[in-house]
């Protein structure tokens, strides 16, 4: 993932800092105004992100009334004189596009986190030395397993004992980062949970429905909601299967077995 286009914003939101800091306003200053409208232009480009671009207009509409020739007629200032007023206006909504490029920073990086934890997970590990022998494959290598589940202790039992039955897993800890990792690694089987925190197992059911790429897939929920109307609410949105927890890991990886090839 590239981020490239926030350090372009950062130095874009410098230059604009320098015009403001450079030029006192008024009518004195018209190409001032016109390099701060295409400096606004080009930040509001770099970054494809809503509220970068409404801090930018914001910007653009105080700067016309900064360098203007008609004393700011308009301006409502209760507390301020009108140039300190927009001054104030402008700082606020430079700082505002500043934190939004933090805030963008921070959440790529974070998804890039993921990203790598999905891919770890999914990497081999070697088996436990032991002088007990090989260990019982329920479930043969090549069956991709991906668990939904936010819940990290839980998520990394199911992964190991999945791992260790022979089943190729991934792992998931939000709805959306499900349906991402769902595209991505085309899995047989989907143990889902239903509470989960940025939305809920039905939906992301719903949704490995409605795409087509992954509409066949295998889907059992894993979730401590039994009661007959989660079961009905399950079996709408496309749940094959319903368990509840705690589940008995025997009983899980039977029913997984009983799932290969669906």
């Amino acid at each position: 993932m590239s981020f490239d286009d926030l350090d372009e914003a950062r130095v874009l939101h410098a230059a604009l800092s320098d015009v403001f800091v450079a030029h006192s306003g008024g009518r004195d200053n018209p190409e001032a105004l016109t390099r701060v409208e295409k400096l606004c232009d080009a930040a509001a480009s770099a970054v494809d992100d809503l509220e970068c671009r409404v801090a930018m207009r914001g910007i653009k509409a105080y700067a016309k009334l900064f360098f203007s020739a008609d004393d700011y007629k308009g301006v409502e200032t209760p507390a301020l004189g009108a140039l300190d007023h927009l001054r104030l206006r402008i700082h606020n909504a430079l700082s505002a596009f500043r934190g939004r490029l933090g805030t963008l920073e921070q959440e790529r990086l974070r998804d890039q986190r993921r990203q790598f934890e999905l891919r770890r997970r999914r990497q081999a590990e070697p088996r436990a030395l032991s002088g007990d022998g090989p260990e019982q494959e329920y479930g043969p290598r090549g069956v991709r397993v991906l668990v939904v589940e936010d819940n990290e202790d839980s998520a990394e039992s199911l992964r190991r004992l999945l791992y260790h039955s022979g089943y190729e897993v991934a792992v998931a800890y939000t709805g959306q980062d499900g349906l991402r990792a769902a595209r991505l690694t085309n899995p047989d089987v989907v143990l889902c949970d239903i509470g989960l925190p940025d939305t809920n197992g039905f939906v992301v059911a719903a949704a490995l429905r409605e795409d087509p790429q992954t509409r066949g897939v295998r889907l059992i929920a894993v979730t401590a909601y039994g009661q007959d109307e989660d079961r009905r609410r399950a079996r709408e949105a496309g749940f094959d299967l319903h368990l509840v927890k705690p589940v008995d890991p025997e009983v899980l990886l039977r029913k997984l077995a009983g799932a290969e090839g669906c």
